[in-house]
Parts: C-alpha cells; sequence; structure tokens
C-alpha cells in the first residue's frame, strides 16, 4: 500500500502549481452566488485516490473515468474545499483532452459550469486550462467548437471576463481571416475592456488599440476617438520594453489618421513628435528623420493660433533640425516677421522638396498627388495667406484692393473672400472692406470705452500743459518785475 501511495504527491496531473490562490484554499472558498463559504472538511486524501482510478481507467475507457469523479466532484464542491474541487474539475477535463473524446470535453465543460454551489475558483482554472487546450486541437473545426463552448460558459461572469476576451479575440480573428469585417468589429466592440480589473493593463491597451482599428476600418471615426480617450498616453512612457513601444506606435498611427480625417493638423503634429520622441523611432536616423519633416509641415499647416505658434516655436529651437536643413529653413520663413511669396519662394524653391522629394530629403507623402494631398497644398497656400496678412496688418492701416492682392498672390475676388474669412475668424480683428472705394481698412477700431480713457488722458494732459505754461508765463512775468523794480532807483 505505501508503494501506491508515494507517486501520488509528485504527480504533475495530481498536484497543481502551487499559487496565492492556493494558499487560501483551506480558508475560504467561493460559491456560485458569490458568498463566501468555510471549508467544512478537506477532502485532500479521498481527492488523490480518486484521482489515482481514474488514470487508470482512462486507459480503457474515458467516458467512465470522467464519471467516475462526479461523484468526488459534488462532496468538494458542497463541502467547500476549493483546492480539491480545482484538482478534480481540471483533471476531468484533462482526462478528456488526452483521450481525445473532443464532444466528451465540451460536454463536461458545460455540465461543470452549470453546477448548483459551483466554485468559482474551479470554474475559472478550468476554463484557463480549457483556453491552453484551444491551440493543439487537431482541427480548426475543432477549435471554433471548443472556443464557442468557452464563450457559452464564460458569458456573464465577471471571473473568467479575462479569458472570454481572449476567446473573443481569436474569433474576430478568423472572422477577419474571412472577410467579415464588420462582423468582426461588432463582435470585438462588445467588450467593455476598459472595465477589467483582472486584466494587465498591456492587454487591455492591445485591445483597445484593436478596437480602434476595426472602428477605422468601418469608417466610424467617432468611435475610435472615443475608444482613444479610454487610453492613458502615461502608459506609454513608463516602460522602455519593445512591446510598450510598439503599443505606442501603433497608438498614435491610428491617432493619425483620426486626424487627418478631422483636419486636424495640430494633433497629427503632436502624434508625430511623440513618435520621434520614441526610444525605436531614435535609433533609426531615417525614420525619425521622417517624422521630424512630418511634424514641421503639419504644424504649418495649422490655422494660426497661441497653441499653433507656440508649439512652432519650441520645435524650431531643437537641436535636432540639423538633421532637416531644408525643411528649418521653411520653418523660420514663418517665424520671421516677414512676408512670404508663395509663387516666388514656396513653388519656385520648395515645390519639389515638398511634393516630390529630393535625394538628400526623402518625399513625406503629405503633398501627394491625391486628393487630401492637393487639399494639404491649398491648405498650405492659405497658411502663407494668413501669415502674409498678419504682417500687412502691421504696417499698413488702409490698403487698396490691388495692392493687397499683389502682395498676397491672390487674385483680386480670391483675395476678398479670404479677408473676409480672416476677418470672420478672428485673426484679423478690426478690419472692414470698404467695396465702393476697393479698399481695407486694418486700422483696429476701438470701442467706446477705451476710446473714453483716451479722451480723458488726453484732456488731462492737456490740462497738465496748460498749468506747466501759466506757471512759466507767471514766471517770466515776476522775473521781469523785479528787473524794473531794481532799475528805478539807477534812474
Amino acid at each position: 500500500m505505501a508503494d501506491k501511495r508515494e507517486p501520488i504527491p509528485v504527480d504533475p496531473v495530481d498536484i497543481g502549481e502551487t499559487t496565492d490562490l492556493d494558499s487560501l484554499a483551506h480558508l475560504a472558498a467561493h460559491g456560485g452566488d458569490g458568498r463566501l463559504f468555510k471549508m467544512e472538511q478537506d477532502y485532500t486524501k479521498q481527492v488523490d485516490e480518486a484521482l489515482l482510478k481514474a488514470r487508470d481507467l482512462a486507459q480503457k475507457d474515458v467516458l467512465a473515468a470522467v464519471e467516475s469523479l462526479n461523484n468526488i466532484e459534488k462532496l468538494t464542491r458542497l463541502g467547500a474545499d476549493m483546492k480539491s474541487n480545482t484538482r478534480v474539475v481540471q483533471y476531468m477535463t484533462k482526462l478528456c483532452f488526452e483521450g481525445q473524446k473532443w464532444d466528451l470535453l465540451m460536454e463536461t465543460i458545460m455540465t461543470l459550469s452549470k453546477k448548483r454551489l459551483l466554485i468559482k475558483m474551479a470554474i475559472a482554472k478550468m476554463v484557463r486550462d480549457a483556453v491552453a487546450m484551444i491551440d493543439k486541437m487537431p482541427s480548426d473545426d475543432l477549435k471554433m467548437k471548443l472556443i464557442e463552448t468557452l464563450r457559452t460558459v464564460t458569458a456573464g461572469k465577471i471571473y473568467v471576463e479575462v479569458e472570454r476576451a481572449r476567446l473573443t479575440s481569436m474569433v474576430v480573428k478568423k472572422l477577419e481571416a474571412e472577410g467579415k469585417l464588420d462582423e468582426a468589429a461588432t463582435m470585438l466592440l462588445e467588450l467593455q475592456v476598459e472595465t477589467y480589473g483582472s486584466m494587465e493593463m498591456k492587454e487591455k491597451v492591445s485591445y483597445l488599440l484593436e478596437q480602434m482599428r476595426h472602428s477605422l476600418v468601418r469608417n466610424d471615426y467617432v468611435r475610435a476617438t472615443i475608444i482613444s480617450k479610454k487610453i492613458n498616453i502615461k502608459f506609454f512612457n513608463k516602460s522602455d520594453a519593445e512591446d510598450v513601444q510598439d503599443l505606442k506606435l501603433k497608438y498614435y498611427d491610428l491617432m493619425i489618421r483620426i486626424g487627418l480625417h478631422d483636419g486636424n493638423y495640430l494633433d497629427v503634429c503632436r502624434h508625430h513628435r511623440e513618435i520621434y520622441e520614441t526610444k525605436k523611432i531614435r535609433a533609426d536616423p531615417a525614420k525619425a528623420a521622417s517624422h521630424l519633416r512630418s511634424a514641421i509641415v503639419y504644424c504649418l499647416l495649422a490655422p494660426h493660433n497661441n497653441e499653433q505658434w507656440d508649439l512652432l516655436n519650441r520645435i524650431a529651437i531643437q537641436r535636432e533640425l540639423e538633421t532637416v536643413p531644408d525643411y528649418k529653413i521653411i520653418l523660420d520663413l514663418f517665424i520671421n516677421q516677414e512676408l512670404i511669396s508663395f509663387k516666388g519662394t514656396i513653388v519656385a524653391q520648395y515645390e519639389k522638396l515638398l511634393r516630390r522629394g529630393t535625394p538628400t530629403s526623402p518625399d513625406t507623402g503629405i503633398f501627394d498627388k491625391s486628393q487630401e494631398g492637393e487639399k494639404r497644398w491649398s491648405d498650405l497656400h492659405l497658411r502663407v495667406g494668413e501669415h502674409n496678412m498678419r504682417m500687412i496688418a502691421k504696417y499698413y492701416t488702409q490698403i487698396t484692393f490691388e495692392r493687397l492682392a499683389e502682395l498676397l498672390d491672390f487674385p483680386v475676388d480670391e483675395m476678398e473672400s479670404f479677408v473676409c474669412n480672416l476677418i470672420v475668424s478672428g485673426q484679423i480683428i478690426g478690419a472692414k472692406l470698404h467695396r465702393p472705394s476697393r479698399i481695407v481698412n486694418l486700422r483696429l477700431k476701438k470701442a467706446n470705452v477705451e476710446q473714453l480713457d483716451v479722451w480723458a488722458s488726453n484732456v488731462h494732459k492737456l490740462t497738465d500743459t496748460l498749468n506747466k505754461v501759466s506757471h512759466l508765463i507767471l514766471k517770466e512775468q515776476m522775473v521781469h518785475k523785479n528787473l524794473d523794480l531794481s532799475a528805478a532807483p539807477r534812474a
């Protein structure tokens, strides 16, 4: 008898891996309704014997071996012996798998998950083991059948939510490979992984990025934007691990697509800068220079405001601009307080660089021949015009339509609508177009209160001047009077 009992403690089937959760086995166990039950009896010895008999019986009849464990499974479950019950249910599924009884495996998993007063920890470990069996199934049909069985078992159960998410991901990949993109996206978007407390942050971010990608495949940019706000970007800066950097690059690539769709060039510039600052990109000078060029161009394409101007100047002081000297020159054109000739400077000198690239500076693809590329080229023309208009407003109070159109490199009709848009958007404050006289007034009209303050200040200055003048007159009068009095006795 002693010889038969010795191998039991070292049997890899009988004794599972020791974990922190197993250490709680002799204290309490989870019931199916969420209550905690104190373990009433320790069935370790009975389980050892039952598993040993089942292993021997499984060599002849797997079904009989599994059925022989039903009684001990019930005893351990009703007795709240979590550790013993976990060993039993895990071994029951393992017998089915090793005996290649696939239908029995599915049936056993379904049956065990529907027991009264089931122990959650036992079911969670059984599901975890079954998930590991998926890749070892002999055919794709059996894999999908097991996945669907496990998805049915895990539906609505919080303690196996991570396993359900992984199973859903497997189904989504299969649907995507079959071209059923809409069905795959619908299934993946049903998962609210941001609420899964037991899932690691890295895996959670990976699922959210997949949800963003599938939303963009469906052209659902609103949902993709909402999902992107569930990701805390501080996570990407906590580790320099390569897999975290890959997730960061994937996130910002998706965000660039969203930003380009919304026409938010300033956000696209920020995303390219974040990619540029990634350690993995910095290690590749060609990729780093490409993202730096893209960041410069998108910053120039963004409408002028305080944020854009601040970001433009912060980029301008980066030492890394030495790697892209041509783009540094273009950047300086917009920082210098001088007019830029779109036709004479941008088109004549830099169109080839920006649209087709040069041997030393490859094309960024921003101003390609596509519809989006042509739109961005026209936006660059508008940004140049806006820059010139701000410069003109600093030195002119009035200017004719013809002269303004000449300075802006616009036809007169386009110049008129362009200036109107700038006035409406608030980029040029107080400007007015006088069409009958064909003059643009650029002088800022002051508010009534400001005008009164100026008038009061002028009056105060006038009275001060009068007081000083009167004082000087009285002084002169006193001096001459004293001189007259001093001259009288001499006469």
